[in-house]
């Protein structure tokens, strides 16, 4: 009886203590963390004490002085899918007491919420919407190839613009699914095919072949729709959350793609009382973060009661701010560094 008695008391605890485990081996909520960059490959080309030119290799990282310092924010959902976030309000709405916590990353919804919260932002990060960038390419490359084929490049456009909303990269965003209603993108089915058909009119396009006739045409489809500010207008629609692809796991790795476009509003190649930098650069970040193997029998280290942290490397690979680098010419500026996150909240949704 005095050895049930004790099951009994103990039984709670040990449920308890499960509980606790199976928390601690979910990443479902928010992190937030700091990224230590302490390497970047060198772009410049140096004179040794020999006198002689030296060229570092720009796919190495090299050690820098002093390192930069970045915050980021991740949220992990209740399916594991993470993104990466510009900014998250902690707000809290409800009668209930504690009130039920929600993370908002959509500043709209806002007006919805009475409560004074918590912005937390992380300015090293911004980006654009490529699903209406490349919604545009596509149907600059309908336009080029029926053109340059024979066919009607208009209804080859047109059926691009027409399926916009199933041709881009799921899930869409609410600034995506804007765009593709806006007159301004309607339109770009005429203004490409129009450009498409006029650049083969000419007498010097009957000795181009099939893909000199296809790049031609494309060339100049892409270039109406520029100069019609249809590209620009693509580069205005902004994203709250970048997803990322991998686990958020010791031992896991997430990788994910950012995009700034030409004309978004701030490319650092743009000034706002400059008419010179107008438009700026495309801009791709790839971003890479390697977790650290757990440490005993935890899958997250615990930092403080409540608190889970998580460790790891973290490179990116920037294209668009420097001329390409190597003998290829395909490598972007690299950093890498160390990465840092602890997890402040377990709301495993967003904007609910």
């Amino acid at each position: 009886m005095r050895m049930n008695l004790r099951i009994l008391i103990l039984l709670p605890c040990l449920l308890l203590a499960a509980d606790a485990a199976q928390a601690s081996e979910s990443a479902a909520g928010l992190w937030v963390g700091e990224i230590v960059l302490n390497k970047v490959n060198e772009t410049v080309v140096g004179v040794d004490a020999a006198n002689q030119v030296v060229a570092p290799d720009p796919s190495v990282p090299t050690p820098v002085q002093y390192p930069a310092h970045l915050r980021i924010i991740l949220h992990v959902d209740g399916t594991g899918q993470v993104r990466l976030l510009k900014s998250v309000a902690v707000l809290t709405k409800g009668t209930n007491q504690p009130p039920d916590v929600e993370l908002v990353t959509d500043p709209t919804l806002y007006p919805n919420y009475s409560s004074i919260g918590q912005r937390i932002t992380a300015v090293a990060y911004d980006f654009g919407d490529y699903n209406a960038v490349s919604i545009l390419n596509l149907v600059a490359t309908n336009a080029a190839v029926a053109a340059a084929t024979g066919a009607d490049p208009t209804n080859a456009a047109e059926q691009v613009v027409q399926t916009a909303s199933t041709n881009g990269v799921a899930p869409f965003s609410s600034g995506y699914e804007a765009f593709i209603a806006t007159p301004t993108f309607l339109s770009s089915a005429d203004i490409a095919a129009g450009a498409a058909a006029e650049s083969l009119s000419g007498a010097d396009a009957t000795s181009l072949s099939q893909s000199e006739k296809i790049d031609t045409a494309n060339a100049a489809a892409l270039k109406a729709l520029t100069d019609a500010q249809v590209f620009a207008a693509a580069d205005g629609v902004a994203l709250n959350e970048a997803p990322m692809q991998g686990t958020f796991a010791p031992g896991s790795t997430l990788t994910g793609t950012l995009y700034m476009g030409a004309s978004y509003p701030t490319n650092p190649f743009r000034h706002r009382m400059n008419p010179d930098h107008t438009v700026g650069y495309s801009i791709t970040r790839d971003l890479t973060i390697h977790f650290d193997s757990a440490s005993g029998t935890n899958a997250f280290q615990t930092v403080g009661f409540g608190v889970d942290r998580i460790t790891g490397t973290y490179r990116e690979e920037i294209h668009g701010l420097h001329k390409p680098l190597g003998p290829e010419q395909n490598i972007g500026l690299i950093t890498e560094g160390i990465i840092t996150l602890d997890r402040i909240s377990q709301v495993d949704t967003l904007n609910q």
